[in-house]
């Protein structure tokens, strides 16, 4: 049933238009620069395209082709500036959104309608739409791949067409961040379960020959260039060190790790919602359902293989580690939760009231608090504020200066001179030897950029105290919000 009675075509395809438009002004009114340590690197990585010098190396960032190319593509085209270099992700957000109302006109307007608005308004989705990172593409390719395979299994889509495009898409994928392998289970129950049912034979012969052959096209194009098939996965491993925020190496917490720490992850920032409301369509589903002669039971059965293999799947082929709490790794769960929230309430009798319009619009406006928050706290990292410190006192000023800094500002600042070489030094307070302080330095001073993983709080605090020490003070030369600009003075 379409959802006809109260949106015609007309009305469906304006809304669609007009979630579009919204999308693309969250993105342009919320983006709040540079993160500094990922996108810093994937588009230095791309800069390094431009300029011909960049080439795959040990550093397991060089091997996700499929976003730093069109990184660079759009970086050539539009400039380097914090929103051109994220283009592709806002396309990628695009292409979620339009799957959604495709999917709608093929199926149930309300797939799109709702599917459409809760990308709209998902924190996630918006915060990986305005930052380079991977997680927005890869959530686009595994989408398309999903995407495919339940139209397949509603007999809807060609198998053939299907299963060149799902194939091609779990590539890039593949392309893009090697996390897509947490769809292995997945893939493995549907192909055992159709073989089972003797259905779609046609799809998988088709989707596995090609997902064999991009395998060894990949692993041979590094036997060729790099000279191990395994190039990537050993680079994977090899980087894979203790931190933090890792878990094989805290075996007291390892436990934890597998019971209920992911739950009180799930409790924060943008899956509450998808989750909360996929959660009724998981935990109904009935022994029948896992043969997938319905196809809508699809959604909530995909979602609930991600979120185990989530708890259980390793990261790591050497050794048992699973996932780090970070949900940015899992952002592709989302399109998945809100498909399964969307192919189950609309079959309830209480979602009638939401065909009431006034209830419609008082539930949008409710959502869109969401967007509006994302834009009202954009400036908090004060990166604007901070880019135009730099380049009117430092940038500007061709003299050699030495600036005393946060963790990641240290890091990326050749943002900041458009990439090019400069003799200014960077030196960030936390691992700075105090006596390399000379009168005349200058300090910027960003608390949003402080990583507390590492002290910066109390170490900055020591900074201050070796300069005074010296009988030296920091002279405020600008302030603008957050960001404080000094130089160490008598």
């Amino acid at each position: 049933m379409k959802a006809e009675r109260i949106f015609s075509p007309q009305q469906y395809r304006w809304i669609q238009l007009a979630i579009n438009l919204l999308f693309i002004a969250v993105w342009f009114f919320a983006n709040e620069g540079l993160l500094f340590w990922d996108d810093y690197t994937y588009l230095n990585f791309a800069n390094e395209i431009n300029q011909g010098r960049f080439e795959v190396t040990t550093n397991h960032f060089t091997s996700r082709l499929a976003l730093i190319y069109p990184t660079a593509w759009f970086i050539d085209l539009f400039g380097i500036n914090e929103y051109s270099m994220v283009v592709f992700p806002l396309l990628c957000g695009l292409g979620l959104i339009n799957l959604f109302f495709f999917l709608g006109n093929r199926v149930n307007y309300w797939i799109g309608l709702l599917g459409g608005m809760l990308i709209l308004c998902d924190y996630h989705m918006i915060n990986f739409a305005i930052h380079l990172f991977p997680e927005l593409p890869l959530t686009l390719c595994i989408f398309i791949f999903l995407v495919g395979y339940y139209l397949v299994l509603k007999n809807e889509a060609d198998y053939r067409l299907t299963g060149f495009i799902t194939a091609t898409a779990l590539l890039g994928a593949f392309l893009i961040k090697t996390t897509v392998f947490l769809l292995l289970p997945l893939l493995a129950y549907l192909f055992i379960t159709d073989r089972i049912n003797r259905r779609n034979k046609g799809f998988w012969c088709i989707f596995i020959s090609l997902g064999i052959f991009y395998f060894l096209l990949h692993g041979f194009w590094y036997l060729e260039t790099k000279g191990s098939f395994m190039f990537r996965f050993e680079n994977i491993a090899n980087n894979h060190v203790a931190t933090v925020k890792t878990f094989f190496d805290k075996e007291s917490l390892l436990w934890k790790r597998l019971t209920y720490l992911p739950l009180l992850t799930f409790t924060k920032g943008g899956y509450f919602i998808p989750l909360l409301l996929a959660v009724p369509a998981m935990i109904g589903l009935k022994r029948k359902d896992f043969n997938l002669k319905q196809a809508d039971k699809f959604w909530p059965i995909t979602s609930l293989i991600l979120i185990l293999s989530y708890w259980f799947f390793s990261t790591n082929w050497r050794y048992y580690s699973p996932l780090p709490l970070e949900t940015r790794h899992i952002a592709f769960f989302i399109p998945a939760f809100i498909m399964t929230v969307v192919t189950f309430w609309p079959q309830h009798q209480w979602f009638e009231l939401l065909k009431n319009k006034a209830v419609l619009i008082a539930a949008v406006f409710g959502f869109l608090m969401i967007p509006a928050y994302t834009i009202y706290k954009s400036g908090n990292r004060g990166f604007k504020a901070e880019q135009s410190i730099v380049q009117e006192y430092l940038v500007e000023d061709k003299a050699v200066q030495t600036v005393i800094t946060d963790g990641l500002n240290s890091y990326g600042y050749p943002y900041f001179y458009n990439f090019n070489q400069v003799e200014d030094k960077y030196l960030w307070f936390s691992e700075m030897d105090f006596s390399q302080i000379e009168m005349g330095d200058y300090v910027l001073l960003n608390e949003a950029y402080f990583n507390e993983e590492y002290n910066d709080t109390a170490n900055f605090a020591t900074f201050k105290k070796a300069v005074a020490e010296k009988q030296w003070r920091l002279e405020l030369i600008e302030e603008k919000g957050r960001v404080k600009f000094y130089r160490i003075s008598l």
